[in-house]
């Protein structure tokens, strides 16, 4: 999918999905974020020796959710409600081309719950399950 910017309401310096990879409707998706020394975060996120901020990391997955179901493809989209066990287990720099891969667990009322991992050249860098509503 190329046209992102079209699904969802994210957008630069936001926008934090570079492309989808793979996507199996209402189960699973893989999507791609390279990491430039151009973000913008990078600049105070540390002088020296950028990394990615966790909790960019955690929305990235979020974003990446947001292909699960068709609907979001149509602009009804999702937002995040909750996080739980989010793990970061390795940082992410400049140069980086990281994974994102998001599971459906379950569906309940208006509430998804999903389980997500990034991963980076084989090395695990964050995990979380993520609760979001459908809009």
């Amino acid at each position: 999918m190329s046209e992102i910017p079209a699904h969802l309401p994210h957008r630069y310096p936001f926008l934090l999905v570079d492309r989808i990879l793979e996507r199996e409707p209402g189960q699973r998706v893989v999507a791609e974020k390279l990491v430039t020394a151009g973000e913008p975060y990078l600049q105070g996120h540390f002088p020296g020796r950028p990394l990615v901020p966790g909790a960019l990391l955690v929305e990235m997955l979020a974003q990446a959710g947001g292909f699960l179901e068709e609907a979001s493809l149509h602009g009804a989209g999702i937002f995040l409600a909750g996080i739980q066990d989010a793990r970061f287990r390795a940082p992410a720099f400049p140069g980086d081309r990281l994974l994102l891969e998001v599971r459906l667990v379950g569906a309940f009322g208006g509430l998804m719950k999903l389980a997500g991992t990034i991963t980076c050249e084989g090395r695990e860098v964050c995990t979380a399950s993520l609760l979001v509503k459908r809009l």
